[in-house]
């Protein structure tokens, strides 16, 4: 008599080399419930299976299929963003882009930034740091609305004085209902070249002294 465990491997073993890609035959629900009956059919009277068993197994089946319906889906809608999106390499020269960062570049016309401020904020305050860790300037944005809010620093320290060009840390806090807590900054830095990915890696785009960042951390172009 064919026992649950069989009917069970049976499945595991189907679905293993669906999702292997490997050839085989499929077994889907159809072929689940007609080897319930099949079994059913050939059990012992005196000793009936508990049919709770059947409707678990028939459950979790279903589920599997679900999944993988739900992981097409996925992979479907994907695609088709991918290939819908508006943002291509090549548009991206001779503009700025603003991407996640912790640090940001001072230049001869001063920084700009931006800052992720979070619904029902209050207030939201960046401090900006030297190499050597010290807060050289606080902004105090007190009227930040909810979203993406940009910042700029004219380049001068607490004390007025002009500081040096080069790469500087920032960071954020947001006050919400009394609460103070971190919050993300961005960075906006000018396009200075994409190098197209090679073997279906994504293009990477150089943003001068912060380095490289890939297409997908792209979160605005200027």
């Amino acid at each position: 008599m064919t026992d649950l465990n069989a009917i069970t491997n049976s499945a595991n073993s189907a679905y293993a080399q669906q999702s292997a890609g490997t050839s085989g035959s499929d077994l889907n629900q159809s072929d689940f419930l007609r080897l319930m009956a099949t079994q059913l059919r050939s059990q012992d009277p005196s000793q009936p299976m508990d049919p709770s068993s059947f409707f678990n197994q028939l459950t979790q089946f279903s589920m599997v299929s679900g999944l993988q319906g739900l992981q097409s889906s996925f992979n479907s809608l994907a695609a088709s963003l991918t290939s819908q999106s508006s943002i291509k390499p090549g548009d991206l020269l001779g503009h700025k882009v603003k991407f996640a960062s912790d640090k940001d570049v001072l230049g001869t016309s001063g920084m700009q930034g931006a800052v992720g401020v979070p619904a029902n904020a209050t207030s939201v305050t960046v401090e900006i740091k030297d190499a050597s860790g010290h807060v050289v300037k606080t902004i105090a944005m007190d009227t930040a609305k909810p979203g993406t809010q940009d910042f700029t620093w004219d380049g001068k320290g607490e004390g007025r004085e002009t500081l040096p060009p080069g790469v500087y840390t920032m960071s954020a806090t947001a006050t919400v209902a009394g609460v103070t807590a971190p919050t993300t900054t961005y960075a906006v830095a000018d396009v200075a070249s994409i190098t197209l990915g090679a073997n279906g890696q994504p293009p990477m785009i150089d943003v001068g002294a912060l380095g490289q960042i890939s297409l997908s951390q792209v979160l605005q172009v200027i």
